[in-house]
């Protein structure tokens, strides 16, 4: 089936589908490769849709579905003002690139490589890179991660059980120093009841 050069985002990492004889799409793994892409941004709303993989017009309307949720947690980025233009105007390209008649996914494509340029922290074509890029993770964050990779589900009760047995023996440690229970509570950053909470569990 004829078309223009198609393209998938996951998770910061392009994949550029390949043409083969007689000007079709390669046929490995790509339409499994294109419904668990767009399944990393859209979940279960994006099930079975691998049939839609060779459809000119499904493709763009689950790139413009995936790419209003890329967009929208983009705005989101802490950076400069300077860096946040740069985004707001590829992720800006990117949408308009979807809507233009006749579409061109190839026109499309080099606007997702110019939004992931951006987001690298690279502006011009020299290039200069004006930010870096930092991940961090939130504890409910961590413990999702544990679970979508198998582990254990009841592994924040663990740690949080952990955290507090190491917390008493620093309390135990500090009140054998002379400390009352409000300048533990300080050296701690927690309240004077937390830590009186935490000394009856010794």
């Amino acid at each position: 089936m004829k078309s223009n050069l198609g393209i998938l985002i996951y998770t910061g990492s392009v994949y550029i589908t390949v043409r083969a004889q007689k000007d079709t799409y390669m046929t490995h793994n790509y339409e499994m490769l294109f419904e668990r892409t767009i399944q990393s941004l859209l979940g279960e709303k994006a099930s079975h849709i691998a049939g839609q993989a060779h459809s000119d017009k499904s493709r763009k309307d689950w790139y413009k579905k995936a790419l209003k949720k890329v967009v929208k947690n983009i705005q989101e980025i802490d950076s400069s003002t300077k860096h946040k233009e740069l985004l707001a105007h590829y992720s800006e390209g990117a949408l308009k690139a979807l809507s233009a008649q006749p579409y061109n996914e190839s026109v499309f494509t080099l606007y997702l490589l110019r939004l992931i340029s951006a987001l690298l922290g690279y502006m011009g074509t020299r290039p200069y890179r004006i930010a870096t890029p930092a991940y961090f993770q939130e504890p409910s964050q961590y413990y999702t991660e544990v679970i979508a990779c198998d582990g254990d589900t009841l592994q924040d009760y663990y740690d949080e059980k952990d955290t507090l047995t190491i917390k008493a023996d620093i309390i135990n440690q500090l009140k054998q120093t002379g400390l009352n229970d409000f300048k533990i509570s300080l050296v701690l950053n927690i309240s004077e009841y937390q830590v009186k909470k935490i000394r009856q569990k010794l």
